[in-house]
Formats: structure tokens, C-alpha cells, sequence
């Protein structure tokens, strides 16, 4: 299994999305609402034909597509820009005459009059940005704005949110609103790329019967090339010109109330349609009457709903989990309905639910995670049907930082080939925290799930059976920069410790106690650590980088050694009192050519790599750290003890297999002036240290350093400082 990473976006209502990159490349989004109020957390999602993936809340949905564009919502888009982690670069179109003022939950930056002969109506714009506390005022106003018109009997989405603003958009966006796949020349000559055109009224109906205000997703089935889009729907209504054949539709629609809260998603779809001359086609979300359920062996109350609906065309060129999809979604349990669907008689159609859900009260210490199996229509029972032979039973342990809040969230997906599951639930969870996890093992089992407290991000995968029980540590410290040891299938992805034709990479990474875990600082963090790595060869300088690794060209020196010296600072994030500091130093030697079992599997690779030049894997040391403490890092005994496992970073058994040799432990409660030699027990790369918490010690957070070797000469040397807290008192 290859590393995950985990990206951040805020959107321009102040939710953040978590866009964590999964080994075989695909996306899994986990959304955090910026507000846990009722019908918060309900949001509308899509993949249109260029893979970009959409997220947008449903209290903006009424205004999604016209005075909010839909490149504010483009994730995908998002996501390569960095500073998006943290603020929306917009831009504000306001009508003539209009003096140019910031929106609520807007700051302008920059004006700009409207140019000399600009068309009618077109007035100055603006730049600016939205920041994830100023999108919660705009995410407030969406609410008053649909409450307002909910109480009066309007259409939600009728009052416009913004007095003289033709649009907000992100700056540097195309506008997205217009009908892909045709223009106003296409229009009026009725062709577009040597297809004639039909026009298509699509009618949408929310579930009182009046006309919705949405973003549907239009699919030709025949070819998706030919047309696909996501079109905005106003007043219930969607006129588009499109080329004759067969189409698929799909559109989610939120339900609200007086208050403006959303009530229920209904995920409406069409799976087959003709367009043959003048068409028109009914989305009613009346027809959807199947509620997404669940029966689970213990009683359980949702948290997690989604229904995920992927088309592919008849070509049969795209995978489903990548095909044009709509998610309808929702993340504080608020109800989600569809209406039943056939199989596709064109192309395929792919469809799964999630659900996910929490023991009744707090002291059941259980949650289910379900994925159903992946269907090719949508059924009418909508009833996820468990038994507990049917799941893997995984015992998690949560823990933090005494100096991070205890308010921590969890994600699980259920990863598969053939569907379009891409949305991770998402739970909170107060840590620390022992529960049972019952993951669903319908679509083979392979769970990526992640761990979020204070300002760290965890990351695993695991493939679980059916009726087994596995254990899972999750943030367990001492914590430090190091390296993984994945045994399991390889989907694909980057080799991060490897080298070919001189090409050397290594890219540490944060580590807790389980060797399959990938760490980092979450977007929640107030601040991030300061990371800064340098390569030696032979004692000369060959690299360095700020950040948790190194890329060096040219380095196929017969015979030469490498020192790679990491280091970590986490002093500044307030949310951090233990391991605040690691200092990682690492020797090592290449690869021979002819060292097949550092060879990397096929599915993996990295710079360098050539028919004639295969990707080796770097024979780096690593460590991971097993303290006998409670779930803060906190030790209460005066004999203290600690597991240390010392290996290589492994891509399913390909590295290096010299024999661990030996490996020393110290500690010191001076922070690091003076060091205490513990004891050190076992061999071959499992060992227990042992030794005493001194009374003077009691309230304070003493250090560790390891050093370790292997048969080859190859060492590892790390230091962690405040490693862990020694209660005030102790037995």
C-alpha cells in the first residue's frame, strides 16, 4: 500500500473539505460543516466530465450556479491552489450603477471600474477572498434568505442574496454556470461540433411540488463526450440544446423549513431517456420515496447518509468510479430519499449507499460504518441489511495531546473498483476513546479511514474479513517523523524511499505506533510544523529542503554513503505539549542493481524510472513507539515501559531484509541535557525498554532517543523531545 495524503479547501460558506488522495490516485472527500446545526451538515456533490469534483452545501444550493458561481464549489480546482487551505480567492460582478461594497462574508482587496463600453447592465467588479470564520456569515445569510422566502411561500432562492452583485466567482475561474457542450453560435445555428440540436426542458419539482433551484447532472449516454454537464436549474426549470440520443439525469434536492435549515436530500434521478426533436423530462422529488436506512445488530442513530450515483456511457472508455456521479450527502444524519431506477439499458449505471451510525448514548462505545453492496439500478428497498457474520469487528483507540481539545472527528470509506464511493463519513468523536468500529466487508473490505484531534491527521488502509476482530492505535506516541511499512495489495502510486537512474527520493513522513498509518498537520491546526531535511553523500551537502524530505539527481555513486538528517518543530502549535521536537538521523547505502528483493512492485513508481532502470527501494530504517501510557500520552507508573518496533520502509515485502542488529533507548527529564540509559530487551527489531519515572519527574514530559542498526551498517539515530507527560502522581 502506498502513502495517502490528505489536502485541504475552505469553501466560500466557511465548510472545509478534507481531499485525502487514496494509493490508486482516486479522491475520498470528508466534509467538516462550519456549523453543527440542524441540516448543516446536508450537501450536494458531483463529478462532471472532466473529473473535477463539486461540493456544495445545500443552503447555498438555491443560489449555486447564478449570483454564487459553481467554480466556488470546484474542489478539484481548489485544492491546487494552497492558499485555499485557508481562504477563497473570489471575485464580485456587480450591476451598473452599483458602488462597489464587500458581501457579507466577503473581503475586497482590489476594485476595478467597468470598462469603456461595456455591455449593458455590466457594472465595476472586485477582488477578494472569503475566509472559513467570515463563509459562516455568509453561510447565516443563505439560511435567512431561504427561511424568509420558505415563510413566505417563495421558492427558495427567490430574494437574492446580494443586492447589485451579478455574480461572485472564484477569481481565476472560468464562469461555470453556462451549458457545456454547446455555445450562443451553436445556439442559434441549432449544430454544435457537427451534431444537430434539440432543445431539452428539463422540470424539477421539490417535495412540495413547486419548481427546485439546483445544479442537475446531464449525461449522454451513448457518448460522454458528446455531452455531459452540470446546468443550473432556476425556478424548476432547464432549457438546454442538445444533440440527439439517449441521456441519463440525475439532481440532488434539499428540502427546507421556516428556519432555512434543510429537512431531507433527495437525490432524483433518470437512469435512461431519448431526445429525439423537442423533449421534455420530469425530476419530481415526490417520486422519491425510498429513505436511506439501515438495520444493524446493536441500535444505532445516524450520522452519516449518502447516496452515490455514477453513469457511464456505452463506450465503455471510462471506469465508474471516475464516470460523470452525483452524491446526495449528509453529514449530520438529516434524511436522505431516492426514487427507485432499472439497470441502464445504455451504458451502466453504478450505485452504492453509506451510512453510518453511533450507539444511542454514550456509554455504548460502538459505531457501524456500512457501505451496501454496489448495485446497477437503484432499488426500491433502500434498507441496508446487516448481520454481525457480515462484519469485521476493529477495537479503535483514539488518542491526543493533553494540550489539544478533546472535540476530535473520525472518517471511514469503504474503497472500491467498481463504484462511485469517494465521500468518507465523518463523525465526531471526544477523545480519548475506546471503541468497537463494525466496518461493512460488502465490496471487498478495503477501509480508508482516518483520524482528526487537534492539529493532527491520520491516515490508514486496511483490508478486513468478515466475522474477524483487529485492533487499531490511533495517534499512539511518541510521535515522530519516520517511515511506513505497508504489507498489504498495492492499488498504485509514488514510492516515496526510492531511487532509479540517480534519481533519489525520500520523503519522511509523521508517525504514530501503527506502521501503516501516514501522519501530518490537519487544516485545523492554528499553525503547522516546521520541517526541514538535508542529504549527505560522504559528508558533502547534496540537498536540502524545508520540509519532511529530500530529491537528489545523480546519485549512482558505487559505494557511497548517505546521511539523512530530518527534523520536525511543533512548539509553536498550541495545540501540541508532547513530541514538540524530533531530530531523525538516517545512514544508509543504495541498492545494488541486482538487489531484487528491494525491487518495486509494478504497480508503484518513481523519478528515474525506465524499462532499463527499475525503481529500488532505499534500505531507510524506521521506528514505531508503543508507550505504556493512558489515551493522553500520559503515564501514571513509576516503572515505565515502552515497545520499540525497529524495521525497514517496505512496499509489500520489497526492501531491505538486512537483520536489525541492535537498538539502544534513553530518556531524559532535562529536556535532552542530560540522558539516562534504559533498558533494552529482545531482538531482530522487537524490543521492550524499560526503566524509572524518578519523583522529580512527576508533572513534567520527559524525551526519548532511539538509535538503531542493521546488518548492512546502515543506523537510525532520533530524538523526541517532551515524548510524553508523567502524571503528578504516579504508582
Amino acid at each position: 500500500m502506498a502513502k495517502t495524503r490528505t489536502q485541504y479547501v475552505t469553501l466560500v460558506t466557511g465548510d472545509r473539505v478534507a481531499v485525502t488522495t487514496t494509493a490508486s490516485g482516486r479522491d475520498v472527500l470528508a466534509v467538516r460543516p462550519a456549523s453543527r446545526a440542524a441540516g448543516d451538515g446536508a450537501f450536494a456533490s458531483f463529478q462532471d466530465a472532466s473529473g473535477d469534483r463539486y461540493v456544495i452545501p445545500a443552503s447555498a444550493e438555491p443560489y449555486a450556479g447564478r449570483q454564487l458561481d459553481l467554480s466556488l464549489f470546484d474542489v478539484t480546482a481548489l485544492v491546487k491552489d494552497p492558499s485555499a487551505a485557508d481562504r477563497v480567492p473570489v471575485t464580485v460582478s456587480f450591476t451598473a450603477g452599483t458602488r462597489p461594497t464587500a458581501p457579507t462574508g466577503l473581503t475586497l482587496t482590489t476594485t476595478t471600474p467597468a470598462p469603456a463600453g461595456a455591455p449593458a447592465g455590466q457594472g465595476a467588479s472586485a477582488h477578494g477572498y472569503a475566509t472559513a470564520t467570515s463563509g459562516r456569515k455568509l453561510a447565516r445569510l443563505l439560511k435567512q434568505r431561504i427561511g424568509a422566502d420558505v415563510e413566505a411561500g417563495r421558492k427558495p432562492g427567490t430574494t437574492p442574496l446580494f443586492q447589485g452583485v451579478a455574480s461572485v466567482g472564484r477569481t481565476g475561474a472560468a464562469h461555470t454556470t453556462a451549458s457545456a457542450g454547446t455555445s450562443a453560435d451553436s445556439l442559434r445555428s441549432g449544430t454544435s461540433n457537427g451534431y444537430k440540436l434539440n432543445i431539452l426542458t428539463l422540470n424539477v419539482e421539490d417535495r412540495s411540488g413547486a419548481g427546485a433551484t439546483g445544479t442537475v447532472l446531464l449525461t449522454n449516454t451513448d457518448d460522454a463526450t458528446t455531452f455531459t454537464a452540470a446546468l443550473p436549474v432556476v425556478d424548476g426549470v432547464e432549457k438546454v440544446a442538445v444533440p440527439d440520443g439517449h441521456y441519463s439525469a440525475a439532481i440532488p434536492v434539499p428540502t427546507y423549513d421556516a428556519a432555512g435549515d434543510v429537512t431531507a436530500q433527495s437525490l432524483v434521478t433518470l437512469t435512461d431517456f431519448t431526445v429525439s426533436g423537442a423533449t421534455t423530462e420530469d425530476l419530481d422529488a415526490r417520486t422519491a420515496t425510498a429513505s436511506l436506512t439501515a438495520g444493524t445488530p446493536r441500535p444505532a442513530d445516524a450520522d452519516f447518509i449518502s447516496a452515490n450515483w455514477a453513469r457511464t456511457d456505452a463506450t465503455g472508455q471510462v471506469a465508474l468510479e471516475y464516470a460523470p456521479t452525483v452524491w446526495a450527502t449528509t453529514a449530520d444524519g438529516t434524511p436522505v430519499y431516492v426514487n427507485a431506477q432499472p439497470a441502464a439499458a445504455v451504458g451502466a449505471v453504478g450505485y452504492t449507499e453509506q451510512w453510518s451510525g453511533h450507539a444511542p448514548d454514550a456509554t455504548g462505545s460502538y459505531r457501524y460504518d456500512l457501505d451496501s453492496a454496489a448495485a446497477d439500478n437503484v432499488p426500491a428497498d433502500q434498507r441496508i441489511h446487516v448481520t454481525t457474520g457480515q462484519l469485521a469487528a476493529v477495537t479503535q483507540r483514539y488518542d491526543r495531546d493533553p494540550a489539544s481539545p478533546a472535540d476530535g472527528q473520525v472518517a471511514s470509506n469503504e474503497l472500491t473498483s467498481n463504484t462511485p464511493a469517494m465521500w468518507s463519513a465523518v463523525a465526531t468523536q471526544t477523545m480519548p476513546a475506546r471503541l468497537t468500529d463494525y466496518l461493512s466487508t460488502f465490496n471487498g473490505g478495503d477501509w480508508l479511514q482516518e483520524s482528526f484531534t487537534g492539529g493532527l491527521v491520520f491516515i490508514g488502509e486496511r483490508t478486513v474479513q468478515s466475522g474477524d476482530n483487529y485492533s487499531v492505535a490511533w495517534a499512539h506516541g511518541p510521535l515522530a517523523l519516520g517511515l511506513g511499512q505497508y504489507p498489504d495489495t498495492i492499488p498504485a502510486g509514488i514510492c516515496e524511499a526510492c531511487v532509479a537512474d540517480g534519481d533519489l527520493l525520500a520523503l519522511l513522513e509523521t508517525t504514530d505506533s501503527d506502521p501503516g498509518h501516514t501522519g501530518g498537520s490537519s487544516a485545523y491546526a492554528d499553525t503547522h510544523p516546521v520541517d526541514q531535511a538535508s542529504l549527505y553523500r560522504d559528508g558533502t551537502l547534496v540537498d536540502s529542503e524545508d520540509g519532511p524530505g529530500v530529491y537528489a539527481e545523480g546519485q549512482d555513486a558505487p559505494g557511497a554513503r548517505y546521511r539523512l538528517v530530518a527534523d520536525q518543530d511543533s512548539s509553536a502549535e498550541t495545540s501540541v505539549s508532547q513530541s514538540t521536537s524530533s531530530h531523525t538521523e538516517l545512514t544508509f547505502g543504495l541498492p545494488s542493481a541486482a538487489d531484487t528483493e528491494s525491487l518495486l512492485p509494478d504497480k508503484l513508481s518513481c523519478a528515474g524510472q525506465s524499462d532499463s532502470t527499475p525503481c529500488l527501494v532505499l534500505p531507510l530504517l524506521t521506528a514505531h513507539y508503543d508507550l505504556a501510557t493512558d489515551g493522553t500520552g500520559t503515564s501514571h507508573c513509576t516503572e515505565q515501559s515502552m515497545g520499540v518496533e525497529i524495521g525497514h520502509v517496505t512496499y509489500q515485502g520489497a526492501g531491505s531484509r538486512a537483520a536489525i542488529t541492535s537498538a539502544t533507548v534513553q530518556v531524559s527529564f532535562d529536556a535532552g541535557q542530560t540522558w539516562h540509559n534504559a533498558t533494552v530487551t529482545g531482538s531482530v527489531g522487537h524490543y521492550q525498554a524499560h526503566w524509572t519515572n524518578p519523583a522529580a519527574a512527576r508533572g513534567t514530559n520527559p524525551s526519548i532517543r532511539v538509535t538503531a542498526a542493521d546488518a548492512a551498517g546502515d543506523t537510525l539515530s532520533q530524538t523526541v523531545l517532551h515524548a510524553y507527560t508523567v502524571a503528578a502522581t504516579t504508582s
